[in-house]
C-alpha cells in the first residue's frame, strides 16, 4: 500500500474512532438511561470555555 492510501486509512480509522466516541457521549444523555449508564459529566457544552479564550486572547503577554 502507498505511504498516500495508508496515511489516508488511518486518517479514516481515527475519525471514525472519534465519531463513534462523540455517539457513546450523546447517547449517554438520554434521560430515560439509568443514572450509572449517563455521560452528563463527561459532555462538554460549546461555550463552556470562552471566558478562559477570551482572556489568552486579550492577555497582551502571551
Amino acid at each position: 500500500m502507498s505511504e498516500q492510501r495508508e496515511d489516508a486509512a488511518n486518517i479514516e480509522q481515527r475519525y471514525v474512532a472519534e465519531y463513534n466516541d462523540e455517539e457513546a457521549l450523546v447517547e449517554g444523555l438520554d434521560p430515560a438511561k439509568a443514572g450509572e449508564q449517563k455521560t452528563t459529566d463527561q459532555v462538554k457544552a460549546a461555550g463552556d470555555d470562552v471566558e478562559e479564550q477570551v482572556d489568552e486572547m486579550t492577555d497582551p503577554e502571551r
